[in-house]
């Protein structure tokens, strides 16, 4: 059985490289090991292409006053009103994010800060909501479409499958070439990447109601997935 492993071995050394299939080239590497058959090493990588199913804008209140508790008050009053009006709209979910008072030097002044999220299934409904909160002096940060966390999940499941069984061929087309069967997957590492979004659409500010709703138009969420392997062959 070991000297079949080294003739296997001999073989691949006398091929000449551009004999070898892609499955053999840059992305594996065949060695011999200790006992029957050839350990292969290959890697795949698929992704899936969903459509967003899920709106998020980010905006933030600024005040700037002569005193620090002045800023605060003003924030506090402005996404106290901004809460009421988002709980008030079905279907969008309102988190609050990071406060923060600093003091600006010449002229001087107190600045406080604080950033509202938003999220939601209907991109009408939390348009229509960006464009009044606009209207009470909310700069928006960001509007982009993106996937849910159950959406992901799924898109990263089938990608990952396609990556298995794209590996899966190459290793029994490797396999065939060298005249062995593929007789088992000894080791599975899978990688799945960051969810792409689509770029966010930034806006600046509006002291007074904008004169119509922002405009935000979705793209496609590209799912990625790469699959490693260890795969050990056989002789016929």
């Amino acid at each position: 059985m070991r000297s079949t492993a080294r003739n296997a071995m001999l073989a691949l050394c006398l091929l000449a490289p551009w004999a070898l299939p892609e499955a053999a080239t840059a992305q594996s590497m065949t060695q011999v090991y200790p006992g029957p058959g050839t350990v292969l090493r290959l890697s795949e990588t698929a992704d899936v292409t969903r459509a967003p199913d899920e709106i998020q804008a980010t905006l933030q209140f600024e005040a700037r006053e002569a005193t620090a508790t002045g800023a605060q008050s003003s924030v506090n009053r402005a996404m106290t009103a901004a809460l009421e009006a988002a709980r008030g709209v079905p279907g969008v979910t309102v988190s609050t994010g990071g406060y923060r008072t600093y003091r600006q030097e010449d002229p001087v002044r107190w600045v406080a800060s604080q950033s509202l999220s938003l999220r939601s299934g209907d991109p009408a409904k939390l348009l229509e909501l960006v464009w009044t909160l606009q209207g009470r002096g909310l700069a928006v940060n960001g509007i982009n479409y993106a996937l849910t966390r159950e959406a992901t999940r799924a898109a990263r499941q089938e990608a990952a499958s396609l990556a298995l069984d794209a590996l899966r061929r190459r290793a029994e087309g490797v396999a065939e070439q060298l005249g062995m069967k593929v007789e088992r997957i000894a080791e599975v590492q899978l990688e799945t990447s960051e969810v792409g979004v689509p770029r966010p659409m930034m806006m600046q500010a509006a002291s007074a109601r904008a004169a119509a709703p922002p405009v935000a138009q979705a793209e496609d969420v590209v799912v990625p997935a790469m699959v490693q392997a260890v795969v050990v062959l056989a002789p016929r």
